[in-house]
């Protein structure tokens, strides 16, 4: 799949809108979503202060996904607001446990910032 940041980033909207789409039509389940955010397991170091939950990291309050190679969606269901990070990890299996930490905290801190909620 090829897509842009841009790309990637409405489909993150679909999260932080709990599944409604632009035309106010329901393409997503809610109920997943809420389950996503409460429930899941304790991640090992670094990133032991979040939880693996239905394929995605979460904290709680963000829904979060890495992609191959350094790709970051994190969704901030509080705010509404979506980050993107794309990058390339050069490295024979395209993955580096100490890369993410630093770039999931760029993007909360980001999606944080701005308590409008999502519309």
């Amino acid at each position: 799949m090829c897509l842009t940041a841009r790309d990637l980033a409405r489909y993150g909207l679909l999260l932080a809108r709990r599944g409604l789409g632009v035309d106010g039509r329901q393409v997503g389940d809610p109920a997943f979503i809420g389950e996503t955010l409460k429930g899941g397991i304790q991640m090992p170091a670094p990133r032991a202060h979040l939880r693996y939950s239905n394929q995605t990291n979460t904290n709680g309050r963000w829904i979060g996904h890495g992609g191959y190679g350094g790709q970051y969606l994190l969704v901030d269901m509080s705010t509404g607001t979506v980050g993107v990070y794309l990058s390339v990890l050069q490295d024979a299996n395209g993955y580096d446990a100490a890369f993410y930490p630093p770039v999931i905290r760029m993007l909360a801190e980001i999606c944080e910032g701005g308590e409008q909620g999502p519309g």
